[in-house]
């Protein structure tokens, strides 16, 4: 069975952009373009993987990381954060809600998707 990341982010490019690559791996991507709609996104689809960005409108990636923790049913879900900034109290403010550590835009697709592989075979079933 396909592995399924949903991608979070208020830049389209970015969201058509992994889904576009990701795809032609073999992944199934779902895309939201806020906090709101990711964390409507993952009751339905439950994703195996969540690229979440750091900085969005309306709520930031570090809340949405925060309340998938706290919900038993979906802290297990490993969540890699991306961001267009890298202020050091973002990157340590998503740490400690449960992310991983963030990769800066233009983000290396490499070692973006080594990471991917990495959490979507340890994670817990």
């Amino acid at each position: 069975m396909k592995k399924k990341i949903l991608v979070v982010d208020d830049e389209p490019e970015i969201i058509e952009g992994l889904t576009e690559s990701l795809s032609l791996l073999g992944y199934d991507v779902i895309g939201a373009r806020d906090g709101k709609e990711a964390l409507r996104k993952v009751q339905l689809e439950k994703p195996d993987l969540i690229i979440l960005d750091v900085v969005m409108p309306g709520m930031h990636g570090a809340d949405v990381c925060a309340a998938l923790k706290a919900n038993p049913k979906t802290k297990e879900i490993p969540i890699i954060f991306v961001t267009g900034l890298r202020p050091k109290e973002d990157e340590l403010r998503g740490i400690e809600v449960g992310g991983y550590p963030i990769f800066a835009k233009p983000f290396d697709f490499d070692e973006l998707l080594a990471t991917i592989r990495e959490l979507i075979n340890r994670k817990k079933p």
